[in-house]
């Protein structure tokens, strides 16, 4: 009786053993798995992609990097956004930093913020400003930072903006200043 129990004691260690060594999956002498900084996931070189409820491409997001942290907020960093839903053409828009604060399903951008759109008769709007709210939801882009518009022609600067991404409307709020050239 006593042998039965002491190998069923060596037999339960040593499943407890392999069953340990083959949930951590990692290999003897590899380091575990972590996270970057607290957070509870996240993904490297990785691609959102958005559809309308009709099944189109409403923007795709490229980002190098993303954190997730447990209470929903997130960080990016090298984004991407091309944006098409409800547009003639399309937007994109690039920031070397983002982040979607918890409960939200907004997205600040900031750190290099250009934003390029095609215009239907074929020239090309260059938007540059420190940050932007893109807020997909709403077919929005707001900022309340200095603006910078180029496009054939003209130059456009003033503080804040929004764009409706419905209409391909840019508006610039306050301080407008245009520069034309022939």
């Amino acid at each position: 009786m006593l042998r039965i129990a002491l190998a069923l004691a060596v037999v339960c260690i040593a499943l407890f053993g392999l069953g340990s060594w083959l949930g951590s999956g990692s290999k003897p002498g590899q380091k575990p798995v972590t996270t970057p900084e607290n957070s509870d996931y996240y993904m490297k070189d990785a691609t959102v992609v958005q559809l309308t409820q009709q099944g189109r491409l409403a923007y795709r997001m490229k980002v190098a990097r993303s954190l997730h942290f447990p209470d929903g907020s997130a960080r990016l960093s090298d984004i991407h956004v091309h944006y098409l839903q409800n547009t003639k053409t399309y937007w994109n828009l690039h920031a070397d930093k983002g982040r979607v604060p918890a409960g939200k399903r907004d997205l600040y951008l900031y750190d290099g913020v250009t934003i390029h759109h095609p215009r239907v008769n074929g020239g090309m709007v260059k938007i540059d400003t420190a940050h932007a709210w893109v807020r997909p939801q709403a077919d929005r882009v707001d900022s309340d930072a200095r603006v910078t518009a180029i496009e054939p022609g003209q130059k456009i600067a003033g503080d804040g903006m929004r764009i409706n991404l419905d209409t391909n409307e840019l508006k610039l709020l306050n301080n407008v200043h245009v520069t034309y050239t022939p």
